[in-house]
C-alpha cells in the first residue's frame, strides 16, 4: 500500500523565529491550535512527552521525535492502543520576507480499513484550518 499522507502549505508574513515560537510555546498554541485546549511541552527535546488536552478527559500524548529550530518540529502522536501512531512533521523556510510552513501528518496506511479514509478526509480538512489560525495569529500581531 502506498503512503497516505495529509500536508498542508502556507506563507505566513513573520520571521521563522516568530513562527517557531508559535509551535512550539504552549502558551501560543492554545490560542490559535484548538484554541483554549492547554498543551503541556515541559522540555523542547527529542523523547519529550507533548500533551494535548481536548477536554480534562480527553488527552492526546505525543513523543518530540526532531527539534531543529526553527526549521523542522515532528511528533509522533501516540493513538489509542493498539492504534498505529501518526506522524506530524512542520517544517519552516524562509521565504519572501516571510516564512512558508508545510505540515505534513503521515501513517495513515496502517489504520484500520473502515476508518482510514474518513480520519484521512477529517484530518485534512482540520489542518488546512489550523495553517490559516496560525497565519491569522501571526500577522494580526
Amino acid at each position: 500500500m502506498e503512503q497516505l499522507i495529509v500536508e498542508r502549505t502556507i506563507w505566513i508574513a513573520a520571521p521563522s523565529e516568530r513562527v517557531w515560537r508559535a509551535i512550539t510555546e504552549p502558551q501560543q498554541l492554545k490560542q490559535w491550535y484548538a484554541t483554549g485546549c492547554p498543551w503541556e511541552i515541559p522540555a523542547l527535546q527529542v523523547g519529550a512527552t507533548v500533551k494535548f488536552y481536548n477536554t480534562d478527559t480527553d488527552v492526546q500524548l505525543a513523543t518530540i521525535e526532531v527539534v531543529a529550530p526553527p526549521h523542522q518540529f515532528t511528533v509522533r502522536w501516540q493513538l489509542n492502543q493498539p492504534d498505529p501512531e501518526l506522524v506530524n512533521t512542520t517544517m519552516l523556510e524562509e521565504e519572501n520576507g516571510g516564512t512558508r510552513v508545510t505540515v505534513t501528518q503521515a501513517g495513515y496506511e496502517s489504520l484500520p480499513d473502515e476508518i482510514r479514509q474518513k480520519r484521512v478526509s477529517e484530518d485534512a480538512g482540520a489542518y488546512a484550518a489550523v495553517m490559516e489560525s496560525l497565519k491569522a495569529h501571526l500577522e494580526r500581531e
